[in-house]
C-alpha cells in the first residue's frame, strides 16, 4: 500500500479514483458521494476508520492509504 501524502500529487478530486472506508472490524465500504467522503474524513480523524483509495494507471492500479485526511477534506471543499 502506498502513501497518498508521499505521492506528492494524489488526485483527490479525480472521478477515476475509487475511495473506500475501512473499519477496524474489516468492513470496507465504497464512498460514492461527497457527503460519504466527508463523513469518512471525520471518522478517520477520530480514529474510527481509515480511508483507502485505488488510483488506476495505464498499466496497473495502486492502492493508497489516505494519510493526509485534511488535504483530502480541503480538496472535497473546493
Amino acid at each position: 500500500m502506498r502513501s497518498a501524502k508521499e505521492s506528492g500529487c494524489f488526485p483527490y478530486r479525480s472521478k477515476l479514483v475509487c475511495f473506500m472506508e475501512l473499519y477496524p472490524d474489516g468492513r470496507l465500504e465504497q464512498l460514492t458521494n461527497q457527503n460519504e467522503k466527508l463523513d469518512a474524513c471525520y471518522n478517520a480523524i477520530n480514529g474510527r476508520s481509515k480511508i483507502v483509495a485505488v488510483w488506476p494507471g495505464n498499466w496497473r492500479s495502486d492502492l493508497f492509504i489516505i494519510d493526509d485526511v485534511e488535504e483530502f477534506m480541503d480538496a472535497l471543499m473546493r
